[in-house]
């Protein structure tokens, strides 16, 4: 399956930038700072493969009523992973700087990943971030239809 191809290249990609975020933090700041930032990066991690454990059965055709457990679940772990980094930082002293930062993989990992071409499947079935264009057209694109009311009125205020 094509997404399965895209997200297990995704979480390689996550997994690398997760190891360069905690090396950089332990190079830069130290030794309290990296160990906030290797819970951080795991927790990102974590969070990650459960997320998309979770939008995929979300997204399955086959799941029937299950999709709206799962949802509640998704919404869950959001709740559960505010209450963790609560007590990582409040009842475990953890630097709130270095968590954060280790957090900051959830967010930059899958930015990284497409841009560098994980989201795409090895075979060149991704989609196209933009349109192909039409070799006769020389730049020229024909204007797009619409149904929608007030389409109308600006393909006429465009001529």
């Amino acid at each position: 399956m094509t997404t399965s191809i895209a997200t297990d290249k995704t979480t390689r990609v996550l997994l690398l930038i997760a190891a360069t975020f905690v090396a950089i933090a332990f190079g830069l700041w130290g030794q309290a700072r990296g160990v906030a930032a290797l819970v951080g990066a795991v927790l990102s991690v974590i969070n990650w493969l459960v997320l998309r454990w979770l939008t995929s059965r979300i997204v399955d055709p086959d799941a029937g009523t299950s999709k709206a457990a799962m949802s509640l679940l998704l919404v869950g772990k959001i709740g559960l992973l505010m209450a963790i980094v609560y007590i990582l930082i409040q009842r475990l002293q953890l630097d709130p700087i270095g968590l954060a930062f280790g957090l900051g993989v959830l967010f930059i990992g899958p930015v990284v990943a497409n841009l560098a071409g994980a989201g795409r499947s090895s075979s060149g079935g991704g989609a196209s971030p933009l349109p192909a264009a039409n070799p006769g057209d020389a730049g020229a694109s024909a204007p797009a239809t619409s149904s929608h009311p007030s389409a109308a009125s600006t393909a006429r205020e465009e001529r």
